[in-house]
């Protein structure tokens, strides 16, 4: 007995070591939700010195922030589990420590309330709830940890902003008819200053676009010029990532009517084996939207917002493939072309349904209209992504300016470029209905600035369940049952049991 008690403790000591020394989990739950991401992984093993973590939770929080301060424990333990010895983290009560407390607030974390009850009152008490992260002189501060859903994302992408040996650039091209974009895309900008530095570039004035220019971001242009469409040009050679919002259509202020935009971005386009098509595809499985008519407020699905599920995303790119839904609005198809510097690798990142098809010149908007296909029905290319070498645009034409031509390329490096056939999807008015649009906005810029580390964190927490698409005969089927279908079954088991009763009387 006491020998198997010895040897007992012997293997559960080795067992301890052995779990010192491998971290293994296993989450058995749709999507991992409760352990960290393979992108979080792959960014902590590539740490190349130490990042300190510094969590500043008050020691006297209220009882229903124990399960917080768990969640916080577990993940960051997971953190030093595939970081190693280049991650260091300290828990400290900034309110144990004056001296603390001070530096804790000078970093920019705040002390927040949080309401408590005990003994029948309601009181309210003060305590910390932040974070820092420290690699070498740089810092990044999380000022609240409101709670664990997010946490994965701001801490990672805090970690990989600090020990980045510098900022990638966003840049939204101002040029052409004049558009408040950070009035437009508000939200859309601010998310993305979160990782990044986001400003506004111009090339009116006949300048290039910036050197530090990472990926930029030609959302909704109008109108732009020759030189214009050469500084993007230029940009792509270089390396650049771009990414275009191309509307082909523009929506009266005041009617449901739509006009053509000449954007001026066709021609280059083409030039890189993509056209974005003059038309609008309407499609049976949309989106709802809210109208106002003789001053009453309605809301009905709108066949001109296709609604992109789950079949319609490429389930191979990270882009898409943790997507639930993607609604555009009054979007235009996507055509795909060769390309003139030869082949390039497109990936189909959205498509519409099956019941979708295109309006090629008749433009009506009304949403109470009744929408009959025009054109062969079947899916639409709404996004794209195109990975290689392109030939420039102006290679054997003539440069919008002389002087530039000695310092023009004719063919890029290897580089990328998404096209979306609409830039509405991420306007300010829709976000809040659509959030799903923002995710798939941050996952583009993510993809081609940072490649695939942040996109696998922040698509976990889509958690959109649309309900799937039926067609006319199978929604006519279902109708049918749900009015007669009990009713008849009612029936049928009265008259079975009726046949029953009388077959037992004639045997009596």
């Amino acid at each position: 007995m006491i020998v198997e008690i010895i040897v007992l403790a012997a293997v559960l000591a080795l067992v301890n070591l052995l779990s010192l020394k491998f971290f293994v989990r296993a989450d058995l739950s749709e999507g991992r939700v409760f352990s960290v991401s393979g992108s979080t992984r792959q960014v902590l093993e590539d740490l190349d010195d130490i990042v300190h973590i510094k969590v500043y939770f008050s020691e006297d929080l209220p009882p229903y922030m124990n399960a917080l301060r768990r969640e916080v424990r577990d993940m960051l333990g997971e953190y030093r589990a595939y970081a190693g010895k280049n991650l260091i983290i300290d828990f400290e009560d900034p309110a144990a420590d004056p001296e603390t407390e001070r530096s804790v607030r000078s970093l920019g974390i705040p002390q927040v309330q949080m309401n408590i009850i005990e003994k029948d009152k309601a009181e309210v008490v003060n305590g910390y709830l932040g974070m820092a992260i420290l690699y070498e002189d740089r810092s990044e501060i999380i000022p609240v940890v409101a709670g664990a859903a997010n946490l994965e994302y701001d801490l990672t992408s805090a970690i990989i902003k600090v020990s980045m040996a510098e900022t990638k650039t966003v840049g939204f091209l101002a040029a052409g008819e004049e558009r408040n974009l950070g009035e437009l895309y508000e939200t859309s900008m601010a998310s993305l200053r979160t990782q990044y530095e986001v400003r506004d570039v111009a090339t009116s004035d006949s300048s290039l676009i910036p050197d530090d220019v990472n990926t930029l971001i030609v959302a909704g242009p109008r109108q732009l010029a020759a030189w214009d469409a050469y500084a993007i040009d230029q940009f792509i050679m270089r390396g650049g990532r771009a990414l275009f919002l191309v509307d082909q259509l523009d929506i009266v202020q005041g009617s449901l009517t739509a006009v053509r935009v000449r954007s001026g971005v066709d021609s280059l386009l083409m030039g890189y084996g993509v056209e974005v098509r003059p038309d609008l595809v309407v499609d049976r499985s949309c989106g709802t939207a809210s109208f106002v008519s003789r001053n009453m407020r309605f809301t009905l699905p709108y066949f001109l917002w296709p609604r992109v599920t789950k079949t319609g995303l490429d389930e191979v790119s990270p882009i898409t493939n943790q997507l639930e839904r993607l609604v555009l609005m009054w979007t235009s198809s996507i055509a795909l072309r060769q390309p003139a510097g030869g082949p390039v690798e497109v990936t189909v990142l959205a498509a519409s349904s099956e019941q979708s098809w295109s309006e090629e010149e008749r433009f009506n908007l009304d949403p109470q209209q009744r929408f009959l296909p025009m054109t062969d029905t079947g899916p639409r290319n709404l996004a794209v992504l195109l990975e290689g070498v392109f030939q420039s645009h102006f290679a054997g034409k003539e440069i919008p300016q002389a002087a530039a031509a000695d310092r023009s390329m004719d063919r890029s490096l290897e580089t990328q470029i998404a096209v979306v056939g609409n830039s509405r999807f991420i306007e300010q008015a829709h976000l809040a209905q659509y959030p799903e649009n923002q995710t798939f906005l941050l996952n583009l810029v993510d993809w081609l600035t940072l490649g695939e580390s942040l996109i696998g964190i922040r698509s976990r927490s889509v958690t959109s369940r649309p309900i799937a698409d039926v067609g006319e005969g199978a929604k006519a089927t279902i109708r049918f049952l749900a009015t007669f279908g009990v009713p008849l079954a009612v029936i049928i088991w009265g008259l079975a049991r009726r046949y029953v009763k009388s077959r037992r009387r004639v045997r009596k």
